[in-house]
């Protein structure tokens, strides 16, 4: 889920989902997140050293970057880590040709070299393939240029392989970066491997794939929205549209990734204990890939179960799990997804009105998760407290015409808080 700035957001309006959605993420966020319990900062040092350009956000272009994320004007700043709104600020600020410029040439360098400062910061990724990381490698790359003293920008992915990953992590050791943030397909499996770089003296942030609260010496802090809170969203959603009753798809990606057992598993509790007519007749791995994705839903589609709805965690592969759904004759299932896809949106209104119609919810694209493990990760080296769990909430919003920009790639991801021209390089690029 990756995501630069548009000229227009959605025109979204505040349905059912996100009426339940608001008051279920001020909840969460009050119990999950505290700025009173951070790890302390690092000791020593110039603080300025780590610290960005200004940055003066008015609370007109703030209310605008919490848009962008969430997708709804319902989540305020107030409700949110501090350190959650520096990332989105820094995030959705304004940067120059040449920042972009820079951010865009490290696309296809492995170790770049962005200015003259003396930080080497390392991105670390599980399985970086999918344009979701793409872009969220180039977010937070251009974010980086805003802090003056990071010269080198080194980024590594595992192809969502445990042992990739963990002697790339090894590399960076060996490197000395000054930091890491990382995305971690492979849960507590890498907490003894983060632990090391902790040992050298290398902190590290975790942002969507995190290992889980019993990393929280081995990681400065782990920034995600809550896992649990996600799945009892999407049922809540799919019970909506189901009207309590059905059968259901579990869909995820790398095959026991934290992020899907997280949701997953409170998602199915909900549906026992509030809806229990509906059933999950099953659960599918998709490595978050086309291929896989077309796989999983043929071969659900060949065991002849009467599927009512997928619950996907990636909606540019929701896309093939629509396409071959229609490729087989057979009525689409409503779609719950995370983030946000252009061709989607673009199918399912085309599909409106028509005897073919299917019901859709999605997220916002959550790139902004990236900038808010980097804003973290400065802030610890600074000396400044930060949170063991940035959590943030996940609204999810019931798709409507409009929603669908055809004056965008197929593959746009929706609002996001970069600029219009790095997001469209990337795009491009596949």
């Amino acid at each position: 889920m990756v995501t630069p700035r548009f000229p227009r957001t959605h025109p979204l309006r505040l349905p059912a989902v996100l009426t339940a959605t608001a008051l279920v993420a001020t909840a969460a966020l009050t119990g999950c997140t505290s700025t009173n319990s951070g790890s302390s900062g690092s000791s020593g040092g110039d603080a300025s050293l780590y610290a960005p350009t200004p940055l003066n956000v008015t609370p007109e272009k703030q209310a605008e970057n919490l848009k962008k994320a969430f997708l709804t004007d319902a989540v305020k700043a107030e409700q949110l880590d501090p350190t959650i709104v520096q990332g989105l600020n820094e995030a959705g600020r304004d940067y120059t040709e040449a920042q972009v410029k820079t951010a865009a040439g490290c696309m296809s360098q492995p170790t770049c070299k962005i200015g003259d400062g003396k930080l080497t910061l390392a991105i670390l990724d599980g399985a970086g393939s999918d344009l979701w990381r793409r872009i969220t490698r180039a977010q937070i790359t251009l974010q980086a240029t805003s802090y003056p003293n990071i010269g080198t920008v080194i980024y590594l992915q595992a192809d969502g392989n445990l042992q990739t990953m963990q002697a790339n992590l090894k590399t960076l050791i060996a490197r000395k970066v000054t930091g890491i943030v990382t995305y971690d397909d492979f849960g507590p499996a890498m907490t003894a491997a983060y632990q090391q770089a902790t040992n050298a003296g290398i902190p590290v942030v975790a942002y969507g794939g995190i290992p889980g609260k019993d990393a929280t010496k081995a990681v400065v802090s782990q920034v995600a929205s809550d896992f649990c809170d996600d799945g009892k969203q999407m049922a809540q959603t799919t019970a909506r549209m189901l009207k309590n009753s059905g059968n259901v798809a579990f869909f995820t990606g790398t095959p026991g990734n934290p992020q899907g057992a997280g949701w997953q598993a409170c998602a199915e509790k909900w549906f026992q204990q509030n809806a229990p007519g509906i059933k999950v007749v099953n659960r599918s791995n998709t490595s978050w890939t086309e291929s896989g994705a077309v796989s999983a839903t043929t071969a659900l589609i060949s065991t002849g179960k009467k599927i009512d709805a997928v619950l996907y965690d990636y909606a540019k592969q929701t896309v093939n799990i629509v396409q071959t759904y229609q490729k087989a004759k057979l009525k689409v299932p409503a779609q719950v997804t995370w983030t946000s896809d252009n061709s989607l949106l673009q199918m399912w209104e085309k599909d409106l009105g028509t005897p073919a119609e299917w019901q859709l919810a999605y997220s916002s694209s959550i790139n902004f998760e990236g900038a808010i493990a980097l804003s973290a990760l400065m802030n610890h080296l600074a000396g400044k407290k930060v949170a063991p769990m940035l959590t943030f909430p996940l609204p999810f919003v019931t798709a409507k015409k409009g929603d669908y920009l055809p004056d965008q790639p197929a593959n746009a991801p929706g609002p996001t808080l970069m600029p219009d021209s790095l997001l469209k390089t990337v795009l491009n690029a596949g």
